[in-house]
C-alpha cells in the first residue's frame, strides 16, 4: 500500500470541526486526525476495543466473518 503524501488533496478527508468554525467540516491529513471521526487502519488495528480485550486482529477477523455468514443466513430465511 501506497503512503500519503503531505499536501496532496486527494489524500485528505472531512471530519467534523467544532462549533467555532464557520463550516460544520473541514478538510485534514490523514496523519493529523487527532479526535476526528476518521481513523487510519493502523489506528484501528493497535487501539480498538478488541485488543484492549485481548482479541488479536486474526481471531477478530474469523469473528467478523462468522457474525456476518449469519446475518446474512438469518436474513435469507427470513426472507428480507
Amino acid at each position: 500500500m501506497a503512503g500519503f503524501v503531505a499536501g496532496d488533496p486527494s489524500q485528505r478527508v472531512m471530519v467534523k470541526s467544532g462549533p467555532s468554525d464557520d463550516s460544520p467540516y473541514k478538510m485534514e491529513e490523514p496523519g493529523n486526525l487527532g479526535s476526528g471521526w476518521y481513523f487510519s487502519r493502523k489506528e484501528i488495528e493497535e487501539n480498538s476495543p478488541s485488543r484492549r480485550d485481548g482479541i488479536d486482529l486474526k481471531k477478530e477477523a474469523y469473528l467478523q466473518k462468522s457474525y456476518c455468514t449469519f446475518l446474512q443466513d438469518l436474513g435469507m430465511r427470513l426472507k428480507v
